[in-house]
């Protein structure tokens, strides 16, 4: 005799679907970061709408989400910290301070393409990918 898994339930009772291609979706969908802040509103709305239909879809969401939390964030005060060298050129010592955020400026750029491509891809494979530099907002 044969046993078949327990398929994952939601807290109402119904089965729980794979659909590792929506997943991978709401992973890509951060790539909008460039066109304003669709890479978390997009995100967002697929993992409200999807969390209780399927499966890991909780889990990816609220992964992602915290890593968009983070990045916007971070992208927050290099701003902040770009304007105060910015009035500071003025003065001619923010030049060097100006350099350097343009040095920190790259890695956060490359923070906003490549995890979300791993994770995307990850999720494509029924994988899990957890983020660098991420702070746990959402648990």
């Amino acid at each position: 005799m044969e046993t078949k898994p327990i398929p994952a339930q939601n807290n109402q009772g119904i089965a729980l679907r794979e659909d590792y291609a929506t997943i991978s979706l709401m992973h890509y969908a951060q790539l909008l970061n460039f066109m304003g802040p669709f890479g978390l509103i997009v995100p967002l709305i697929l993992w409200s709408g999807k969390k209780h239909e399927i499966k890991d879809m909780d889990t990816h969401g609220k992964q992602i989400l915290n890593y968009q939390i983070s990045l916007l964030m971070y992208s927050l005060i290099f701003f902040f910290l770009f304007f105060i060298s910015f009035i500071l050129t003025f003065i001619f010592i923010g030049f060097l301070f100006m350099f350097l955020l343009i040095l920190v400026a790259i890695p956060l750029a490359l923070l906003n393409i490549i995890p979300p491509i791993l994770g995307g891809s990850a999720a494509g494979k029924g994988k899990y990918y957890k983020y660098p530099m991420t702070i746990r907002f959402i648990k």
